[in-house]
């Protein structure tokens, strides 16, 4: 939702305006999608252990999980790319506000899992 937010803020919209509709609407909308699909990548990799941080597990490893997060990016970007799917999902490429938040998301995911694997350890040793 952030995404789509910032997207509309960046567009020019305020708070307290009617939403508009067009290309800032079928943007806002692309980028809330790239938001999710990439912030998903990465709890895959969060949820390979229920104590360690992805990285101490090593980022390519899994080869399986590599290949099959290419290819739900890939798919995502041919949602967003190809006119007719795009058009069909009632969405656009994001505006690079709506870029910046969705290539946010991963590291924030990925951080916000580390701090509560650390938070369960600390409670676990006392």
């Amino acid at each position: 939702m952030t995404a789509f937010f910032v997207s509309f803020l960046a567009g020019g919209w305020r708070p307290g305006e009617s939403f508009p509709g067009g290309h800032l609407l079928l943007q806002a909308s692309g980028a809330a999608f790239a938001t999710v699909v990439i912030a998903q990548t990465a709890n895959a990799w969060a949820c390979r252990s229920t104590t360690r941080w992805p990285g101490a597990l090593g980022w390519l490893s899994n080869r399986l999980l590599v290949w099959g997060a290419a290819v739900e990016l890939v798919i995502a970007g041919v949602f967003l790319l190809l006119p007719p799917l795009a058009s069909l999902l009632d969405q656009a490429l994001p505006s690079a506000a709506g870029w910046a938040v969705a290539l946010a998301s991963a590291p924030l995911m990925l951080a916000v899992d580390a701090s509560h694997k650390r938070a369960r350890r600390r409670r676990a040793s006392r």
